[in-house]
């Protein structure tokens, strides 16, 4: 499945609807964005696509999940962070909504990640004993920054990017999983998470409206969105460093 503007219209998900906004002009602006995001080389990745199609065995995939994990393991921290720069009630409002989804009524989806991992044979010593990259390592402390050193219409750029690209990264984590021969069980994680995804991106394109009135807000939203997409595209060339050596030896 490859994620379009469509799927974030057609979520209808309750408040992680994508309703439309008071500026027509500004949400069309936003939709070009969303294309620029998902068309990005940080989404349309080589090595990510081709996992898409052939799937991964072996150590490659347990090297894709472990730096999955210190990739994904402490955004919704630096998300709440995000509103140490700001006192509008709409961003807290959506950063609210956006962190109580992660946290589950009863469990949350870091929770349902390790079980994941744990179906894939990934366990906790494994993860304990890991070192990540340096390019993963990178894209988390330029996200926390992003989320405490910028102004907050570089942030919610940040977060529109994060977010919005997301759903599609998802989408092909699943299909990768789907390839490599895993049945609904275990991939049943990737397919809700993306669906959450579709609203966290339509939670973050309603809270960004007045930071987008002026070019000034604009060029800090669009500084926000290059940042964060520049860090992801290094995250995935730092992947396809380490992983395509195996498959060439495989």
């Amino acid at each position: 499945m490859r994620v379009e503007l469509k799927h974030f219209r057609d979520h209808t998900d309750g408040v992680a609807m994508r309703s439309p906004l008071e500026n027509a002009e500004v949400e069309s602006y936003l939709n070009g964005k969303l294309h620029d995001i998902l068309t990005h080389r940080g989404v349309e990745h080589p090595f990510l696509n081709t996992y898409t199609v052939q799937g991964l065995h072996g150590q490659a995939e347990r090297l894709l999940y472990l730096e999955t994990y210190y990739y994904f393991k402490d955004v919704p921290f630096y998300i709440c962070s995000m509103c140490t720069l700001t006192r509008d009630e709409n961003v807290l409002r959506e950063v609210v909504r956006n962190v109580a989804d992660e946290l589950g009524d009863k469990v949350s989806h870091a929770q349902l990640f390790q079980d994941f991992l744990t179906r894939i044979g990934i366990h906790q010593q494994d993860i304990l004993a890991y070192g990540c990259l340096e390019a993963t390592r990178a894209l988390n402390i330029g996200t926390l920054e992003l989320y405490t050193k910028s102004s907050i219409a570089k942030a919610l750029g940040s977060f529109y990017a994060e977010e919005s690209q997301s759903a599609a990264m998802v989408a092909k984590y699943h299909a990768g999983l789907v390839k490599s021969g895993y049945g609904a069980e275990t991939t049943a994680f990737w397919k809700m998470h993306m669906e959450a995804e579709l609203g966290h991106g339509n939670g973050a394109f309603r809270c960004a409206e007045p930071y987008l009135q002026t070019k000034a807000g604009r060029l800090e939203f669009e500084a926000g969105i290059s940042a964060y997409m520049g860090l992801l595209e290094a995250f995935w060339d730092g992947l396809e460093s380490l992983i395509s050596p195996l498959l060439k030896d495989g």
